[in-house]
């Protein structure tokens, strides 16, 4: 029986007729750098195949280990509970590193959870395929291992170091924009309590529009400021509402407009219910991914942007699809951390770290798929039972 947890879904276990096939994969692993041929095989034979779905749990925080893992294709995440019992992610592990080591040292619990970033493809050696590895190649392993512990000392220096920049400059940021956010309200106050007084005064249909355009607009202003707040105390807060989806992309139509003068736009809308949302945020964050597929597309080609929207199950998934350049390989693991931007002139680097902040308070998901052909950004968000509709 495996330890290991997945929000309901197990990892994928290669067939037993393939697991020798399928181990040459793990031949540039770390762990086995400098080993000898016949001592790989051996080792090779012993490992079982996994293979996780993108954000899938492998193990948490605590959980009995009592294996390590290589990894053979893919990316792992390994992050702690933080601020208000949130996931702070310690480090990112590529492909041909090995995590999960110390539980076979100690034999104690694990120390941090691991989750998959994209589709990964993992190799589990178990205590007794530890045990006779240490046997067959002691020096070898020894070595590896100690370079592997010096490597990642090295890189958790510099994490801690980025880590303590990124608390300094999210409080400077929210102290800033609290105050800032301070002297706007009143103003704000005044310009919304106009346009509800226009449009309770006037019988010109074009006249109440406009006060609804400014109204909007107001308000949109009021929950991005709202939401840099919020992120920097490290704290959520929503104000839900049912939503029709259909109407819910109609209201993105000025976002849509800005790239029909370099791309073609196709929208796709598929589902005709609602889901439980905070409408200003949602449309922040859709807001965000099509400008950054918008400026992803270079001027002059055939550029195309897709938009859909449809039904999977319990859930509505949205998809934001671009033929722009692609993120870099080496920022699509961390492309939901704070300050990471690609080649941005004037970007914060928040915009996604706040976008994956709020589809999670929704209890939904957002990954990413990148090449240099395009990216596609996917979020999943729960459709609201009978119960909630009515």
């Amino acid at each position: 029986m495996l330890a290991e947890k997945s929000s309901g879904l197990a990892p994928a276990v290669a067939p037993p007729a393939s697991i020798g096939k399928q181990a040459s994969i793990f031949a540039q692993n770390a762990l086995f750098a400098n080993l000898s041929p016949e001592i790989f095989e051996t080792i090779s034979k012993r490992t079982e195949i996994l293979t996780l779905a993108p954000d899938q749990i492998l193990f948490e925080e605590n959980d009995f280990g009592d294996c390590l893992y290589l990894i053979a294709e893919g990316s792992i995440k390994i992050s702690k509970r933080g601020r208000g019992g949130k996931q702070e992610t310690l480090a990112y592990l590529p492909t041909n590193d090995y995590f999960g080591e110390m539980a076979l040292v100690d034999s104690g619990k694990r120390s941090a959870q691991a989750t998959a970033v994209g589709t990964t493809t993992l190799g589990r050696i178990d205590r007794p395929t530890w045990d006779l590895l240490l046997h067959l190649a002691p020096q070898r392993i020894l070595t590896n291992f100690t370079h592997s512990v010096t490597q990642r000392l090295r890189q958790n220096n510099q994490h801690f170091i980025e880590q303590m920049m990124r608390s300094e400059r999210l409080s400077l940021i929210g102290t800033t924009i609290s105050s800032i956010v301070h002297d706007m309200n009143n103003p704000i106050g005044t310009i919304l309590c106009a346009c509800g007084i226009i449009q309770a005064n006037t019988s010109d249909e074009g006249t109440r529009q406009l006060a609804a355009h400014i109204r909007d607009a107001i308000e949109r202003m009021a929950a991005m400021t709202r939401e840099l707040v919020d992120y920097s105390r490290g704290e959520t807060q929503l104000k839900l509402e049912l939503v029709n989806v259909e109407n819910f992309v109609r209201q993105l139509e000025p976002d849509f407009s800005k790239c029909r003068s370099g791309c073609d736009v196709e929208i796709e809308v598929d589902f005709a219910g609602s889901v439980r949302i905070d409408r200003h945020r949602m449309l922040r964050v859709f807001g965000n991914l099509i400008k950054n597929a918008r400026e992803a597309m270079k001027a002059g080609q055939q550029n195309f942007l897709r938009f859909s929207a449809r039904k999977l199950e319990s859930q509505v998934q949205f998809e934001v699809s671009d033929t722009g350049h692609g993120i870099r390989s080496e920022l699509l693991p961390k492309i939901f951390e704070p300050f990471i931007t690609d080649g941005k002139t004037h970007g914060t680097g928040l915009g996604l770290a706040i976008a994956k902040t709020v589809v999670d308070a929704h209890g939904g998901t957002i990954t990413v798929e990148s090449s240099p052909a395009g990216t596609t950004f996917r979020i999943t968000l729960p459709i609201p039972s009978e119960g909630e509709l009515s």
